[in-house]
């Protein structure tokens, strides 16, 4: 009798870990496919000779930004329009704020326990970034800040 009870324990927990693995695998292939989407668009279209990462940014219209070193070895970041499939944008990283510069301004603003994600998102031709933070008080709060000065735009707190 023990050892259905072990045999039974151990088949549940091997069970449960296996349907939570396929859960969490299945939750982000729509996203990994869209990046490998937008790399390849960004490749093809000469924009970026190598790609260090892509971000996947979700506004009025869904975005994946590709960053990467274009052909003459500049630093690049390019916009790509998940839904039609081509560049939208291409933007040099030295004419705005950097990534950490736009965590660090939220960090002062704000009691942040954690940082979730920055991204580079659009909204109606204007660059920012999007900052996704657990605040101290456990909530979930988006920060977005202009690309070029790091001034807030808006903010979604609380939830």
């Amino acid at each position: 009798m023990v050892n259905w009870i072990k045999f039974l324990s151990v088949f549940l927990l091997t069970l449960f870990v296996t349907i939570t693995i396929i859960v969490f695998y299945q939750a982000e292939k729509p996203f990994a496919s869209s990046r490998d989407a937008a790399i390849d668009i960004a490749r093809q279209e000469g924009k970026l000779a190598t790609v260090d990462r892509a971000d996947v940014y979700h506004g009025t219209t869904s975005l994946v930004s590709v960053y990467g070193i274009d052909g003459e070895g500049k630093d690049k970041i390019i916009l790509v329009d998940e839904q039609a499939g081509k560049v939208i944008r291409s933007v040099s990283p030295k004419k705005g704020i950097t990534e950490q510069k736009a965590a660090d301004i939220v960090k002062k603003e704000d009691k942040v326990k954690k940082i979730l994600h920055s991204s580079l998102g659009l909204e109606k031709e204007n660059l920012l970034w999007e900052v996704a933070y657990v605040g101290e008080d456990e909530s979930l709060n988006y920060v977005y800040l202009n690309f070029e000065d790091g001034e807030w735009r808006k903010r979604i707190m609380n939830l």
